[in-house]
């Protein structure tokens, strides 16, 4: 990166806080330390400002809640990544804590997020709407009445036309319900996700972003290891560096099982004409079903008892019963304007198995937390590679196979000490699956004696 002094720069373009007594106050030299979060499962970003004062600014400004946060920081050389909120501001909602340093200086935090959360706070949909769950989506964010988002949109394409109506909910709760019954029109995938990142706002499914390419390539050993032959500069290598790392968790199989990563059900019951059906989820029989990370299992499909069932067999592991009214005459095929019904019936059975199963993958799957050097090129909902050295003496392979790969950044929060000029990054990282298969053997039945005990102790 030519233009930068040293990894980890930042420059300050601006700093304002907007009162609503309408003092415009400058706080770029003032302020101590700023950090902001995104993450794929919060539809608004949030952040923090620890601010020192001399000029009694939370009383003469005043702050009480009522501000807006005019914001502009760059990495020197990546001006057009630049994180701008000078038009779209964020809202101040709190001071979080004030302390007396000295008699005449006192140093306070206050906690901000996206003006869109504000406003969500504020109103309520009470709609019915007869389109696509995107248009819908679209609709909620754009129009006046309710978000009135001017940030740019990423909406991905939904399958199928639905009749649905707002009951007087939040926008962003209606929203919540929609993803959840969201498909995609092209992946036909059901795990979609709604946030925002400092790239804009976000409705899109996971099968989408994986079908990304990786924006970075980070290494947690000898920074020449990662591309060898190739020559970094010392910035490049920095930036490519893992400063730490934490396995957070790395495939729990009591959790996963109970909580329907491996095998669940559901049941549909239609009270129309009194049938119902059931759909079954196999983590191996429909791993393959959408695209994933890597590729492979993170669970080896072995038989594990006498029964030859695998970890993936037992549906009833988690269980859910559906009701639907469904008279039969909403054949999604029918979609033109004559048919006699248009709409599409709740795809319950699609997307509900599949959609529990990938949560629990990325919230209890192989999870990471690491800190970078930061810049401002990096956003959640991004792909990331990273390579971990193997570990120990015998081994014949350069990098941990499990541990090493593509990764999904769930959780993101920029951390810029400003008395410190230095910009890092903490990122939470996931993945579904596993760069390489794991091998298989026909069996790894648990071991049981030959036969049950035949002393049997009775308390009288």
């Amino acid at each position: 990166m030519s233009g930068i002094q040293y990894a980890g720069e930042f420059s300050v373009k601006e700093i304002k806080i907007l009162t609503s007594s309408g003092n415009v106050i400058d706080v770029k030299n003032n302020v101590l330390a700023l950090e902001l979060f995104e993450e794929i499962t919060a539809p608004s970003m949030t952040g923090t400002m620890t601010i020192v004062d001399v000029d009694n600014i939370l009383e003469n400004a005043p702050i009480v809640g009522q501000e807006f946060l005019v914001l502009k920081i760059e990495t020197p050389s990546l001006e057009e990544e630049a994180f701008d909120f000078t038009e779209n501001v964020f809202s101040i909602h709190k001071v979080l804590t004030k302390d007396d340093v000295t008699e005449n200086t006192q140093v306070f935090s206050i906690s901000f997020c996206s003006t869109e959360l504000i406003r969500n706070s504020r109103v309520r949909v009470s709609k019915s709407y007869n389109d696509t769950i995107s248009n819908m989506v679209r609709n909620i964010l754009t129009d006046t009445r309710f978000i009135d988002t001017r940030k740019k949109l990423f909406v991905e394409e939904t399958n199928g036309i639905r009749s649905l109506i707002s009951p007087n909910l939040r926008p962003f709760d209606f929203i919540h319900n929609l993803k959840q019954e969201a498909l995609s029109k092209k992946f036909n995938a059901p795990h979609f996700f709604f946030y925002e990142n400092t790239k804009g706002i976000h409705f899109k499914s996971l099968q989408s972003i994986f079908a990304s390419n990786t924006i970075a390539n980070f290494n947690t050993g000898n920074l020449q290891r990662f591309e060898e032959g190739q020559v970094k500069s010392d910035e490049e290598a920095e930036f490519q560096r893992v400063l730490k790392y934490q396995i957070n968790s790395n495939s729990d199989m009591l959790f996963n099982t109970r909580a329907g990563m491996l095998g669940s059900k559901v049941t549909e019951y239609n009270i129309y004409n009194k049938s119902f059906n059931v759909t079954r989820y196999n983590y191996f029989e429909n791993f393959e079903d959408f695209p994933r990370i890597n590729g492979n299992p993170i669970y080896n499909n072995t038989i594990i008892d006498e029964q030859n069932n695998t970890v993936g067999s037992f549906s009833d592991a988690k269980i859910h019963l559906h009701p639907t009214s469904s008279s039969g005459t909403n054949d999604t095929s029918n979609t033109n304007a004559d048919s006699f019904y248009q709409y599409t019936k709740n795809q319950i059975a699609q997307g509900l198995l599949q959609r529990q199963a990938k949560l629990t993958e990325l919230k209890n799957g192989i999870n990471l937390t690491m800190y970078i050097t930061g810049n401002t090129t990096i956003s959640a909902g991004e792909m990331i590679n990273l390579q971990i050295p193997i570990t120990g003496r015998v081994h014949n392979k350069e990098f941990d196979k499990k541990l090493s790969g593509d990764y999904l950044i769930t959780e993101l929060r920029h951390i810029f000490s400003i008395p410190d000029k230095k910009h890092e990054i903490a990122l939470t990282i996931v993945k579904d699956s596993l760069p390489e298969e794991l091998e298989t053997i026909q069996s790894a039945i648990e071991p049981k004696p030959q036969k049950a005990l035949d002393d049997e102790i009775n308390y009288t």
